[in-house]
């Protein structure tokens, strides 16, 4: 009686297996197979692993677009600012670094109407609710809290501006409706030197970089790069 020929085990038969897609009886050829190869038993422990893998990211929920720019909005604040050549004269805005890549900008059609406003050093403290002063103390740059109102505070960075005073810029939001803040620590408080309210459509809410009113303050102020966290987390604690 002649010997069955060894059942050759390609890995789209060990995926299909991973995936139950064989039929019961090449299945069990399959099976039986890999029980007697230690071999085929790590590559299908490898597909497996990879499938389960591949579901569990499926099934999360993806983030709106908003939550999206959100989140590169802090992401790139994140990110060290490169030296800027010697032949330079002053410093750039803060924000410059936070810029999205031109192709995410490109690549969404939405309407954005921003009006910017400042106070002068020196001029009129423009007061903050409590809740705004409480998240300026504890929240770290990327970290958000649900304010009393409903609306989201989200904290985007901190930096020193040319005097050398600490500033953090802030979002609160609600749908489409969004004010960028920034605030500067005076004494054992927080002054709002600068606000700009935001209407976006589509979902798409605009990096600093976009906010030429917010370039602008960040400009005149002479702000530094944001802080790194451990900087951020020494300068909370003076």
């Amino acid at each position: 009686m002649a010997k069955e020929p060894q059942m050759q085990i390609t890995d789209e038969t060990l995926m299909a297996l991973a995936d139950g897609e064989l039929s019961s009886d090449v299945a069990e050829r399959v099976m039986a197979a890999v029980e007697a190869d230690s071999e085929l038993q790590a590559r299908l422990r490898r597909f497996t692993e990879t499938r389960r893998l591949l579901r569990e990211e499926a099934a999360r929920p993806q983030p709106s677009p908003r939550d999206a720019a959100l989140i590169a909005r802090i992401t790139a604040a994140t990110q060290t600012k490169p030296a800027p050549p010697e032949e330079q004269r002053g410093s750039a805005p803060a924000n410059l670094n936070r810029r999205p890549l031109a192709a995410l900008a490109a690549a969404m059609a939405a309407a954005v109407i921003g009006l910017g406003w400042w106070w002068g050093y020196g001029g009129p403290e423009s007061s903050l609710p409590k809740a705004h002063l409480t998240a300026l103390d504890s929240l770290m740059s990327g970290e958000s809290s649900e304010l009393p109102d409903g609306q989201d505070l989200t904290m985007i960075a901190s930096y020193r501006t040319g005097a050398g005073e600490l500033c953090r810029e802030f979002e609160t939001h609600s749908g489409t409706e969004m004010t960028v803040v920034v605030a500067c620590r005076e004494g054992e408080g927080w002054s709002q030197r600068f606000a700009t309210d935001i209407e976006a459509a589509e979902g798409y809410v605009p990096a600093s970089g976009d906010l030429e009113a917010l370039d602008k303050f960040l400009a005149e102020t002479e702000a530094g790069a944001p802080l790194t966290p451990a900087e951020e987390t020494t300068a909370l604690a003076e």
